[in-house]
């Protein structure tokens, strides 16, 4: 059912359609990756990390991988990036955010041959806080899977090395900007040491360029590139002063249903310290431990495990 090759996993098949949805108003891109065979499925609806966009291989591989397992799943673009309508471009909302998702799983449970009593969630790292407040608010969703959740606080601080001042000062200036009209600088998503960006650690810049497919046209600077279907990915998320993301640490108690963190015990960035009491929290919390680094599991160390978990809870 799996191939892994060097550099990360690659799915056998795959069975995808485009789709779009309306959330606040404007549209949302994604894509809907179908098992074989008629419906309706179990369906999972995945949140990228961030800045994340529905191109890149630790998003899209899951999609393939998924649908190999029997799961469709649901991958769509945050309003402001990729192929989705928004501005300004690569803004953080939070809120914005949870109104996409909540408009996700709307779209995920009225269309035709998914089945709208096995639904699941997906989130990656930041994503994670809102993948677990949705299940909170929603008792009909069946099971959550966490990877690398971020898990604000000092654990977290110390290993990852953010430069919080720098990123807060970046995130008044770009309000500024925005409130005399003028267009947000933003932040680099992957840095180096000493650079105010959002990861600094694990050689954030290369391996975030990294998960770009082949077909991708990057830029000279590295900093962006074409993506198939007129998208663009670019390393920059614009930050607001304040993101008022639920902690996980205290919706975790609240989520009733099977949790999975998956964490790898060599993260730097979202250390597995935090992320393992994520999962003691939760009623039904269960942990992936990988001896891996934060990327080794975007690139597809842990599908196998998340594939299985989502099928043991959707049946």
């Amino acid at each position: 059912m799996w191939n892994f090759s060097k550099g990360g996993f690659t799915a056998m098949s795959d069975r995808a359609v485009e789709v779009e949805f309306e959330s606040g108003g404007e549209r949302c891109a994604g894509w809907l990756h179908l098992p074989a065979g008629e419906g309706p499925h179990p369906v999972v609806v995945m949140l990228h990390s961030t800045a994340g966009v529905r191109q890149l291989r630790c998003y899209a591989e899951r999609g393939r991988a998924f649908a190999e397992a029997g799961l469709a799943m649901l991958q769509f673009d945050c309003r402001g990036f990729g192929a989705s309508a928004g501005a300004p471009r690569q803004l953080f909302d939070v809120r914005r955010q949870a109104q996409d998702l909540a408009a996700a799983i709307a779209f995920a449970r009225g269309r035709p041959g998914l089945d709208p009593e096995r639904l699941a969630l997906w989130g990656g790292s930041a994503g994670c806080a809102l993948v677990l407040d949705a299940a909170r608010r929603d008792a009909a969703v069946r099971a959550v899977v966490c990877l690398t959740p971020f898990v604000p606080g000092r654990a977290t601080q110390r290993t990852a090395g953010t430069p919080i001042l720098g990123l807060g000062w970046a995130a008044f200036a770009d309000r500024a900007r925005m409130a005399i009209g003028r267009e947000p600088r933003g932040v680099p998503v992957g840095g180096e040491p000493g650079e105010t960006a959002i990861l600094v650690r694990e050689d954030a810049a290369a391996r975030e360029r990294a998960l770009l497919p082949p077909e991708a046209r990057i830029d000279p600077s590295g900093q962006s590139a074409e993506l198939e279907g007129g998208a663009t990915w670019e390393n920059r998320v614009v930050l607001r002063p304040r993101l008022r993301t639920p902690h996980p640490l205290r919706l975790a108690p609240w989520v009733p249903v099977p949790l999975l963190a998956v964490v790898g015990e060599g993260d730097l960035l979202c250390p597995p310290g935090p992320a393992a009491e994520l999962a003691e929290r939760a009623p039904k919390g269960e942990l992936a431990s990988f001896p891996s680094g934060h990327f080794d599991l975007y690139d597809g160390l842990s599908i196998p495990t998340e594939a299985d978990f989502l099928t043991r809870n959707c049946r």
